[in-house]
């Protein structure tokens, strides 16, 4: 099995996965979508969407603005998201140390590697890859708790992250155009990954409860082999 035949039947599964607001099409702000990576860590996207909103209804739109800001001020706009003096300031980390070494965002985007984002306290792997495939359009697939316990569910266990993200990479860049057969349009390959991306956390949040599968999730599954 490959991450392209993952993604061929969760297609088929009419999941409900197009609404999430960081998918390519659906045009979220550079802005929000890097404040968004920090604000994600050990919360639900609606209390990332209500941090959000807090910044914007306090007109703070930029990395300038956001350097400014006082860890309490900015702790306090982002206290839906939860362990909002933690989250402050690594978000003030982040933001002074792109100042620092890009100068703005749209050279960031451009130039940061992997390696960069990786040593930047409070950004592991899953945050790392967020900004790079989100923001800066990279070839890169997002894997997360979700990805794990569907891995889980189809007998697959991994030691880390990377062997999680590398099979669930497997196939999908040699598959492109089918992929774009299927969905029924040109895609770029980053784009194809934040559509499996959205594709896996769709179907862990419809068949599972908790970190276990529900029994209806187990039929579906047995249907991919």
């Amino acid at each position: 099995m490959s991450g392209f035949d993952i993604f061929k039947y969760l297609y088929t599964l009419d999941l409900t996965f197009s609404d999430f607001e960081w998918l390519e099409e659906k045009e979220f702000g550079d802005f929000e979508l890097l404040v968004s990576v920090v604000l994600t860590q050990n919360t639900n996207w609606k209390n990332v969407l209500k941090a959000l909103e807090n910044l914007k209804k306090a007109n703070i739109s930029s990395l300038e603005q956001l350097k400014n800001l006082e860890d309490k001020e900015l702790a306090l706009l982002i206290k839906p998201s939860g362990f909002y003096n933690t989250k402050a300031k690594r978000i003030k980390t982040l933001v002074n140390a792109i100042l620092k070494d890009y100068k703005n965002l749209e050279c960031f985007k451009e130039n940061v590697s992997r390696e960069w984002l990786l040593g930047i306290k409070g950004l592991g792997f899953e945050s790392a890859d967020s900004i790079l495939n989100y923001l800066c359009k990279r070839e890169i697939l997002v894997v997360d708790a979700y990805t794990n316990r569907l891995a889980l569910a189809l007998n697959y266990e991994f030691l880390d992250y990377e062997e999680l993200r590398e099979f669930f990479e497997s196939g999908i860049e040699q598959n492109q155009d089918k992929i774009c057969k299927i969905l029924g349009k040109k895609c770029e390959l980053y784009t194809i990954y934040q559509i499996f991306h959205a594709l896996i956390i769709s179907f862990v949040k419809t068949y599972f409860k908790g970190s276990k599968i529900t029994e209806q999730g187990k039929e579906i599954l047995k249907n991919i082999y």
